[in-house]
Protein backbone atom coordinates (compact mmCIF):
# COMPACT_ATOMS: atom_id res chain seq x y z
CA UNK A 1 0.00 0.00 0.00
CA UNK A 2 1.21 3.55 -0.81
CA UNK A 3 0.83 6.61 1.44
CA UNK A 4 -1.44 8.48 -1.14
CA UNK A 5 -4.10 5.41 -1.50
CA UNK A 6 -7.00 7.23 0.64
CA UNK A 7 -8.42 5.91 3.45
CA UNK A 8 -12.05 5.21 1.75
CA UNK A 9 -10.29 3.44 -1.11
CA UNK A 10 -8.38 1.68 1.21
CA UNK A 11 -11.73 0.34 3.35
CA UNK A 12 -13.92 -0.41 0.23
CA UNK A 13 -11.37 -3.36 -0.76
CA UNK A 14 -12.23 -5.91 1.77
CA UNK A 15 -16.35 -5.59 0.73
CA UNK A 16 -15.20 -5.50 -3.19
CA UNK A 17 -13.27 -9.05 -2.09
CA UNK A 18 -16.08 -10.47 -0.45
CA UNK A 19 -18.29 -9.81 -3.13
CA UNK A 20 -16.34 -11.16 -5.80
CA UNK A 21 -15.79 -14.74 -3.28
CA UNK A 22 -19.40 -14.85 -2.63
CA UNK A 23 -20.84 -14.97 -6.56
CA UNK A 24 -18.18 -17.10 -6.88
CA UNK A 25 -18.95 -19.88 -4.52
CA UNK A 26 -22.95 -19.63 -5.59
CA UNK A 27 -21.95 -20.25 -9.02
CA UNK A 28 -19.47 -23.41 -7.74
CA UNK A 29 -22.64 -24.05 -5.82
CA UNK A 30 -24.72 -24.05 -8.84
CA UNK A 31 -22.58 -25.97 -10.98
CA UNK A 32 -22.55 -28.42 -8.23
CA UNK A 33 -26.27 -29.35 -7.49
CA UNK A 34 -26.85 -29.81 -11.34
CA UNK A 35 -24.04 -32.18 -11.78
CA UNK A 36 -25.86 -33.99 -8.66
CA UNK A 37 -29.70 -33.41 -10.34
CA UNK A 38 -28.08 -34.56 -13.75
CA UNK A 39 -26.71 -37.46 -12.25
CA UNK A 40 -29.70 -38.65 -10.33
CA UNK A 41 -31.76 -38.10 -13.46
CA UNK A 42 -29.40 -40.12 -15.57
CA UNK A 43 -29.81 -42.98 -12.87
CA UNK A 44 -33.71 -42.81 -12.77
CA UNK A 45 -35.04 -45.80 -12.85
CA UNK A 46 -37.03 -46.36 -16.19
CA UNK A 47 -40.69 -47.25 -15.82
CA UNK A 48 -39.88 -49.40 -19.48
CA UNK A 49 -37.05 -51.52 -17.17
CA UNK A 50 -39.29 -52.01 -14.19
CA UNK A 51 -37.71 -55.24 -11.99
CA UNK A 52 -39.84 -58.77 -11.69
CA UNK A 53 -41.57 -58.32 -8.01
CA UNK A 54 -39.62 -58.96 -5.21
CA UNK A 55 -38.48 -62.71 -5.50
CA UNK A 56 -40.18 -63.95 -8.84
CA UNK A 57 -38.86 -64.80 -11.99
CA UNK A 58 -40.45 -63.30 -14.94
CA UNK A 59 -40.79 -61.43 -17.87
CA UNK A 60 -43.02 -58.18 -18.36
CA UNK A 61 -45.56 -58.47 -22.05
CA UNK A 62 -46.52 -55.17 -23.61
CA UNK A 63 -50.00 -55.86 -24.12
CA UNK A 64 -50.40 -54.99 -28.12
CA UNK A 65 -53.50 -54.36 -29.79
CA UNK A 66 -56.59 -56.63 -29.97
CA UNK A 67 -54.85 -58.96 -27.70
CA UNK A 68 -56.93 -60.26 -24.66
CA UNK A 69 -55.19 -61.60 -21.73
CA UNK A 70 -56.58 -64.79 -22.00
CA UNK A 71 -54.58 -65.40 -25.13
CA UNK A 72 -51.53 -64.02 -23.65
CA UNK A 73 -51.91 -66.72 -20.39
CA UNK A 74 -52.78 -69.37 -22.71
CA UNK A 75 -49.94 -68.12 -24.72
CA UNK A 76 -47.73 -68.52 -22.07
CA UNK A 77 -49.01 -71.58 -20.41
CA UNK A 78 -49.97 -69.42 -17.08
CA UNK A 79 -53.03 -69.01 -15.00
CA UNK A 80 -54.89 -66.45 -16.17
CA UNK A 81 -57.00 -65.53 -12.12
CA UNK A 82 -53.23 -65.62 -11.06
CA UNK A 83 -51.92 -63.11 -13.24
CA UNK A 84 -54.67 -60.79 -13.24
CA UNK A 85 -54.35 -60.45 -8.86
CA UNK A 86 -50.27 -60.68 -9.51
CA UNK A 87 -51.11 -57.35 -11.69
CA UNK A 88 -53.87 -55.63 -10.34
CA UNK A 89 -56.22 -56.19 -13.21
CA UNK A 90 -59.44 -56.26 -11.37
CA UNK A 91 -61.34 -57.18 -15.13
CA UNK A 92 -59.86 -59.70 -16.99
CA UNK A 93 -61.78 -58.79 -20.13
CA UNK A 94 -60.66 -55.40 -19.88
CA UNK A 95 -56.31 -54.65 -20.64
CA UNK A 96 -55.00 -51.71 -22.82
CA UNK A 97 -52.94 -51.21 -25.73
CA UNK A 98 -49.06 -50.87 -24.26
CA UNK A 99 -50.12 -52.02 -20.66
CA UNK A 100 -47.12 -54.25 -19.11
CA UNK A 101 -47.87 -57.03 -17.63
CA UNK A 102 -46.07 -59.71 -15.42
CA UNK A 103 -45.73 -63.20 -16.55
CA UNK A 104 -44.34 -65.25 -13.46
CA UNK A 105 -41.83 -68.01 -14.54
CA UNK A 106 -41.65 -67.11 -17.81
CA UNK A 107 -38.32 -67.34 -19.36
CA UNK A 108 -38.36 -65.13 -22.91
CA UNK A 109 -41.19 -62.50 -24.61
CA UNK A 110 -43.77 -64.80 -26.45
CA UNK A 111 -45.87 -63.65 -29.78
CA UNK A 112 -49.32 -63.56 -29.06
CA UNK A 113 -51.30 -64.53 -31.48
CA UNK A 114 -54.68 -62.48 -32.42
CA UNK A 115 -57.77 -64.43 -33.45
CA UNK A 116 -60.54 -62.90 -34.98
CA UNK A 117 -63.37 -64.50 -32.64
CA UNK A 118 -61.78 -61.80 -30.15
CA UNK A 119 -61.62 -58.99 -32.39
CA UNK A 120 -65.66 -59.25 -33.21
CA UNK A 121 -66.09 -59.76 -29.74
CA UNK A 122 -64.58 -56.23 -28.86
CA UNK A 123 -66.96 -53.33 -28.11
CA UNK A 124 -65.83 -49.94 -28.53
CA UNK A 125 -67.42 -46.48 -28.44
CA UNK A 126 -70.56 -46.35 -29.52
CA UNK A 127 -70.69 -43.33 -31.21
CA UNK A 128 -72.09 -43.64 -34.72
CA UNK A 129 -72.76 -46.39 -34.77
CA UNK A 130 -76.60 -47.71 -36.11
CA UNK A 131 -79.13 -49.05 -33.62
CA UNK A 132 -81.97 -49.18 -36.48
CA UNK A 133 -82.47 -52.56 -38.38
CA UNK A 134 -79.87 -53.12 -40.55
CA UNK A 135 -79.64 -54.11 -43.77
CA UNK A 136 -76.82 -55.81 -46.33
CA UNK A 137 -75.69 -55.15 -49.51
CA UNK A 138 -73.71 -57.77 -51.61
CA UNK A 139 -69.98 -56.78 -51.47
CA UNK A 140 -68.63 -58.08 -54.94
CA UNK A 141 -70.19 -59.80 -57.87
CA UNK A 142 -68.75 -62.83 -58.52
CA UNK A 143 -69.43 -66.72 -58.35
CA UNK A 144 -69.69 -68.56 -54.54
CA UNK A 145 -67.06 -71.19 -54.69
CA UNK A 146 -67.52 -72.37 -51.27
CA UNK A 147 -71.00 -71.88 -49.29
CA UNK A 148 -72.11 -71.51 -45.64
CA UNK A 149 -71.69 -74.05 -43.91
CA UNK A 150 -72.15 -75.10 -39.90
CA UNK A 151 -71.86 -78.48 -39.84
CA UNK A 152 -69.96 -81.49 -37.77
CA UNK A 153 -68.09 -82.73 -41.12
CA UNK A 154 -67.25 -79.04 -42.08
CA UNK A 155 -67.42 -75.63 -40.43
CA UNK A 156 -67.42 -72.71 -43.29
CA UNK A 157 -68.22 -69.51 -41.38
CA UNK A 158 -68.72 -67.24 -44.33
CA UNK A 159 -69.13 -67.74 -47.90
CA UNK A 160 -66.56 -67.41 -50.91
CA UNK A 161 -67.63 -65.21 -53.90
CA UNK A 162 -64.51 -65.30 -56.73
CA UNK A 163 -64.09 -62.49 -58.86
CA UNK A 164 -61.29 -61.16 -60.47
CA UNK A 165 -58.20 -59.94 -58.44
CA UNK A 166 -58.59 -56.15 -57.86
CA UNK A 167 -62.31 -55.96 -57.29
CA UNK A 168 -63.23 -53.57 -55.52
CA UNK A 169 -64.68 -54.65 -52.62
CA UNK A 170 -67.54 -52.97 -50.79
CA UNK A 171 -68.52 -52.39 -47.37
CA UNK A 172 -72.14 -54.29 -47.29
CA UNK A 173 -73.37 -51.83 -44.72
CA UNK A 174 -72.26 -48.86 -42.75
CA UNK A 175 -69.98 -49.32 -40.01
CA UNK A 176 -66.67 -48.59 -38.00
CA UNK A 177 -63.98 -50.47 -39.16
CA UNK A 178 -62.57 -52.44 -35.85
CA UNK A 179 -60.09 -54.53 -37.71
CA UNK A 180 -57.86 -53.38 -40.97
CA UNK A 181 -54.87 -55.41 -40.83
CA UNK A 182 -52.95 -58.87 -41.82
CA UNK A 183 -52.09 -60.37 -37.92
CA UNK A 184 -54.74 -63.08 -37.89
CA UNK A 185 -53.29 -66.63 -39.18
CA UNK A 186 -55.21 -67.68 -42.67
CA UNK A 187 -57.29 -64.63 -43.46
CA UNK A 188 -54.33 -62.35 -45.24
CA UNK A 189 -55.43 -58.50 -45.49
CA UNK A 190 -58.27 -58.54 -43.24
CA UNK A 191 -61.00 -55.74 -42.78
CA UNK A 192 -63.49 -55.87 -39.94
CA UNK A 193 -66.66 -53.42 -39.98
CA UNK A 194 -69.09 -53.13 -36.70
CA UNK A 195 -72.53 -52.15 -37.43
CA UNK A 196 -73.83 -52.13 -34.31
CA UNK A 197 -73.41 -53.71 -30.73
CA UNK A 198 -74.57 -57.18 -32.48
CA UNK A 199 -73.55 -57.06 -35.46
CA UNK A 200 -70.23 -57.17 -37.88
CA UNK A 201 -69.12 -58.07 -41.15
CA UNK A 202 -65.58 -59.60 -42.40
CA UNK A 203 -63.71 -59.31 -45.65
CA UNK A 204 -61.03 -61.75 -46.13
CA UNK A 205 -57.79 -62.40 -48.66
CA UNK A 206 -57.63 -58.78 -49.72
CA UNK A 207 -55.16 -57.64 -52.16
CA UNK A 208 -55.05 -54.47 -50.42
CA UNK A 209 -56.41 -52.87 -47.41
CA UNK A 210 -58.40 -49.25 -48.60
CA UNK A 211 -60.15 -48.48 -44.89
CA UNK A 212 -58.38 -47.47 -42.33
CA UNK A 213 -58.81 -49.33 -39.07
CA UNK A 214 -60.68 -46.85 -36.57
CA UNK A 215 -62.36 -44.99 -39.35
CA UNK A 216 -66.16 -45.08 -40.71
CA UNK A 217 -67.16 -46.36 -43.98
CA UNK A 218 -70.53 -45.88 -45.68
CA UNK A 219 -72.86 -48.50 -46.80
CA UNK A 220 -71.13 -49.48 -50.37
CA UNK A 221 -68.00 -47.92 -50.07
CA UNK A 222 -65.19 -49.31 -51.61
CA UNK A 223 -63.08 -50.30 -48.28
CA UNK A 224 -60.42 -53.27 -50.33
CA UNK A 225 -59.91 -55.24 -53.71
CA UNK A 226 -59.85 -58.83 -54.11
CA UNK A 227 -57.39 -60.81 -53.69
CA UNK A 228 -55.99 -64.13 -52.47
CA UNK A 229 -53.99 -63.38 -49.31
CA UNK A 230 -53.56 -65.63 -46.70
CA UNK A 231 -54.77 -68.92 -47.14
CA UNK A 232 -56.35 -68.47 -50.56
CA UNK A 233 -56.30 -71.21 -53.77
CA UNK A 234 -57.42 -68.31 -55.73
CA UNK A 235 -58.39 -64.87 -55.93
CA UNK A 236 -61.65 -64.26 -53.80
CA UNK A 237 -63.30 -62.63 -51.09
CA UNK A 238 -64.22 -64.52 -47.93
CA UNK A 239 -67.17 -62.60 -46.22
CA UNK A 240 -68.88 -62.93 -43.19
CA UNK A 241 -72.22 -61.84 -41.19
CA UNK A 242 -71.40 -61.81 -36.99
CA UNK A 243 -74.23 -62.01 -34.57
CA UNK A 244 -72.84 -61.27 -31.24
CA UNK A 245 -69.58 -63.04 -32.60
CA UNK A 246 -71.59 -65.87 -33.68
CA UNK A 247 -71.41 -66.40 -37.78
CA UNK A 248 -74.37 -66.73 -39.68
CA UNK A 249 -75.35 -67.50 -43.62
CA UNK A 250 -75.18 -64.18 -45.34
CA UNK A 251 -77.51 -65.92 -47.89
CA UNK A 252 -79.90 -64.79 -45.18
CA UNK A 253 -79.30 -61.55 -44.83
CA UNK A 254 -77.67 -59.68 -48.44
CA UNK A 255 -79.58 -58.31 -51.07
Amino acid sequence: MTNNQSPSIMNKQPSIINRQSFILLLWVSFLSLGLVVGGCARHRASPERRSPPPGREGVYHVVERHQTLYRICKTYGVDLKGVASLNGIADPSKIETGQRIFIPGAKKVLKVEIYIDDVAAEQGEKSRIAYKQLDFIWPVEGKITDAFADVERKNHQGIDISCPAGTPIKASSAGKVIYSNNGIKGYGNLIILRHSEEYVTVYAHNQVNLAEEGTWAEKGQIIGKVGQTGRASGPHLHFEIRKNNRPLNPFLFLK
